[in-house]
This record gives C-alpha cells, structure tokens and sequence, in this order.
C-alpha cells in the first residue's frame, strides 16, 4: 500500500528542481508546457464542483441615511457584550481529556 501512495505522489509531482535549462530542447520545453497544462486542466476541472462563494452582501445603497438613523440602544449593545462574554468563558473551560496514547507503535518484528 505504501509503495502504490508513493508512485501516486511520484506520478503528480513536478520536480522544477530537476529542470536542467541548459541541458533541455525547445521541444521538450514544449512537451512540458503542454503536460503541465494538461495536468493543471484536470486539476481544475476536478475543482468545479465546488461552489463559488457568494459575494458580500451590500448592506445599504444609503450608507447616509444608516449613519443618521437613531442609534443601537444601549441595553442591546450591553446583552451583545453579555453573551459574547459568556460564549468566550464557556469555550476557555473546554478541556481536552486524553484516554489513550495518540500515537501507539506497532509491534514490528
């Protein structure tokens, strides 16, 4: 299993340090172009399914009449500063028990 993960990874990757600039033809600067670009293609196509994220939303077309409309009540900011406080509090007292070694060595003959 670990010899076919390592031909996998020695099939996709491009070693650039072993380019040899001077040693190299026009046409196998071709050919490596044309492969890089084949494999950045099926890169990319695999990338597709992923969603875009959405653009920011505009909150105001207005932003002068958001400035002169009446201020957040003082009470609203006090609960906003409440419950912000007692989620920080809550996730500093998570603990983490361990029960068992994370690591374990195998017993290799």
């Amino acid at each position: 299993m670990l010899s076919s993960i390592l031909a996998k990874t020695a099939i996709n990757i491009i070693d650039v340090s072993a380019a040899d600039s001077q040693g190299m033809e026009q046409h196998e600067y071709m050919d490596r172009a044309r492969q890089y670009s084949t494999r950045l293609a099926m890169l990319s196509s695999s990338l597709t399914h992923w969603k875009k994220a959405p653009a920011l939303p505009s909150l105001t077309n207005q932003p002068h009449q958001v400035l002169a409309s009446d201020p957040v009540p003082f009470a609203d900011l006090q609960q906003v500063s409440r419950i912000a406080a007692y989620a920080f509090s809550a996730l500093s007292q998570i603990r983490v028990d361990a029960k068992e070694e994370l690591v374990v060595q195998f017993g290799i003959p």
